[in-house]
């Protein structure tokens, strides 16, 4: 397997995927402020982290760019492993919504952990008052 074709591959999945999921999600998050992907709301209500104390646009950026890269990661593997589509799709649901579901948790608890922080600092300038 030629390695510089696979990561020709990848690069051109992920900017592509990337491109479709700019135009069509993070764009409209600028927008409009109100408006949060699905993965980010989940996300949000799960670890209960306050909206007020965190960058929504930036979260939804990093949620946004770990979303590309699973899909453009599973997109080239599937592609290059399977020849059958009923198993590429099986398999690649399925993998999609398992990795996916571990690097979601991985960004909601550094979330989280960030608004404790916050909470922290602010606990301690109330002390200091």
């Amino acid at each position: 397997m030629d390695y510089l074709q696979v990561l020709i591959e990848f690069v051109i999945t992920f900017a592509v995927i990337y491109l479709i999921y700019y135009f069509f999600v993070i764009k409209k998050c600028k927008d409009n402020k109100k408006i949060a992907p699905t993965e980010v709301n989940i996300i949000l209500s799960l670890y209960k982290i306050d909206v007020k104390k965190i960058n929504l646009y930036q979260m939804i950026k990093v949620v946004s760019l770990v979303t590309v890269t699973v899909l453009s990661t599973i997109i080239t593997i599937i592609y290059r492993f399977f020849n059958s589509t009923i198993i590429l799709l099986v398999f690649g649901t399925l993998i999609s919504v398992i990795v996916a579901f571990i690097c979601y948790q991985i960004i909601g608890r550094h979330y989280e952990k960030k608004c404790q922080k916050i909470d922290q600092e602010k606990g301690e300038k109330d002390d200091k008052k």
